[in-house]
């Protein structure tokens, strides 16, 4: 099951999310391109967005008004090390690694420095050149994601 979410454009660029009835405004948002499936929002709003707000296995960090949602099975890079891996406080035992991890930064080679960082902890057997990142667009209009296959 996918997050559904409507986005609307006012002032010409600044787009507002509406979710589950809150609105929102909507700094970054990044989708795998091949389901179309939300793996990343960053959010600014009064309401407090909470996990039960989206899908089964997302976590919500707030900071004042600002809030940070991401799909767990995109983040969690401890699966790169593979079954038997050991799983992160709060974090829910997931059955099957995702299908792609998903990094976010700043700028793209920020993005891509966080997926070194990842691999030599998780997979020292392979380096950056050896996997394949592809790009993912942020829906409005910003840099600095990408998505990994181990």
């Amino acid at each position: 099951m996918s997050i559904k979410i409507k986005i609307d454009t006012l002032d010409g660029d600044r787009k507002v999310v509406t979710l589950n009835g809150k609105s929102y405004t909507l700094l970054r948002g990044y989708k795998n391109g091949r389901w179309g499936d939300w793996l990343f929002l960053a959010l600014a709003g009064r309401v407090p967005l909470k996990a039960s707000d989206l899908d089964e296995h997302w976590k919500v960090i707030r900071a004042g008004s600002t809030t940070l949602a991401f799909s767990e099975r995109h983040f969690a890079y401890h699966l790169m090390a593979g079954e038997g891996a050991p799983v992160p406080d709060k974090w829910p035992k997931l059955k099957a690694e995702p299908d792609k991890y998903c990094f976010v930064g700043l700028t793209d080679g920020a993005a891509l420095r966080l997926a070194e960082i990842a691999l030599a902890e998780y997979r020292p057997d392979k380096d950056l050149d050896a996997v394949q990142t592809t790009p993912v667009k942020d829906v409005c209009g910003g840099r600095g994601g990408i998505l990994l296959t181990v």
